[in-house]
């Protein structure tokens, strides 16, 4: 599967509503990070990546995407680790795992939230050697959602 897939896979496990993103480069690597309330999966992509929805879970969904100069991509694997610190300022640890799909790999964490609330994830990873980092906010309000960022 290539990158362009893997992306648009992750783009059909999330219905089209606001959602909270991140994006941090190095000159030839991307990190991507997505935070959603389970709730907004579809039931068919839930039951493939075992993710329970409940409005009372989230799903982070983490990326590592390589261009060479052509401008061709390709995920990487690396060492993804994820937390979240709430309004009340506790920070929760978000257990991080690899999902392959062919040629392509991503990372899945999947979190509580009581709403509403606000949540600033930190992600950080190690991929080829070299360290990235990415944050961003997501506000959680049940069935309702909005995105901060």
């Amino acid at each position: 599967m290539t990158t362009h897939r893997a992306l648009l896979l992750l783009a059909f496990l999330l219905v089209p509503q606001a959602q909270a993103n991140d994006r941090y480069s190095t000159r030839d690597i991307e990190l991507f990070s997505v935070a959603v309330p389970t709730t907004e999966l579809t039931a068919e992509a839930a039951k493939n990546y075992n993710v329970e929805r409940s409005p009372t879970r989230g799903l982070l969904t983490v990326t590592l995407v390589k261009k060479d100069k052509s401008g061709a991509s390709e995920t990487l694997p690396g060492q993804v680790y994820a937390g979240a610190i709430n309004l009340r300022n506790n920070l929760s640890n978000i257990p991080i795992r690899e999902v392959r799909d062919g040629n392509s790999v991503y990372y899945l964490g999947e979190f509580q939230v009581s709403t509403p609330d606000t949540l600033r994830f930190l992600v950080n990873a190690n991929v080829m050697g070299k360290v990235m980092k990415s944050e961003f906010a997501r506000d959680f309000h049940g069935a309702q959602t909005a995105s901060t960022h």
